[in-house]
């Protein structure tokens, strides 16, 4: 019985969480692309799209921070981007965030860009490649 009342009072608990969140119009939404293969230094090889994976969520939102993270094989130096239709943003480690991209819509597809550094004998795969996007309401369409 007591558990049962810690975890009604902990559901409760999120819920007021997920409501303050949803009335000050800000979340997140995480993406995952499938593993990458790239095999040539001089031509950049594109994951998949990584959308939210409700869009209706992330609508009038516009993005502040996104963190991402991919794996590349033990001893590989890549050159990675984040990208979107207008560009992209280099990303100088396996793993980090940035604010380059605060301001565009949330709902905005992405996309990773790799390329090799270095010649190699063999095709790398690139694994664990995720986004995650944190937004907020765009303040811009309050004012006009």
């Amino acid at each position: 019985m007591r558990r049962a009342v810690i975890r009604s009072l902990g559901m409760l608990g999120a819920g007021a969480c997920l409501l303050a969140t949803m009335a000050h119009g800000a979340g997140s939404w995480v993406a995952t692309a499938p593993a990458l293969k790239a095999a040539l230094v001089e031509r950049p090889v594109a994951s998949a799209p990584l959308s939210p994976p409700n869009p209706g969520l992330a609508r009038g939102q516009v993005m502040r921070q996104v963190s991402w993270q991919y794996r590349p094989p033990a001893g590989v130096e890549v050159n990675a981007s984040l990208c979107h239709s207008g560009g992209c943003v280099r990303l100088p480690a396996p793993r980090g965030h940035t604010v380059a991209l605060a301001g565009l819509p949330a709902d905005t597809p992405l996309y990773f860009e790799f390329s090799l550094r270095d010649r190699h004998p063999r095709i790398v795969t690139l694994q664990g490649l995720q986004v995650i996007v944190n937004h907020a309401r765009d303040e811009t369409l309050r004012t006009r």
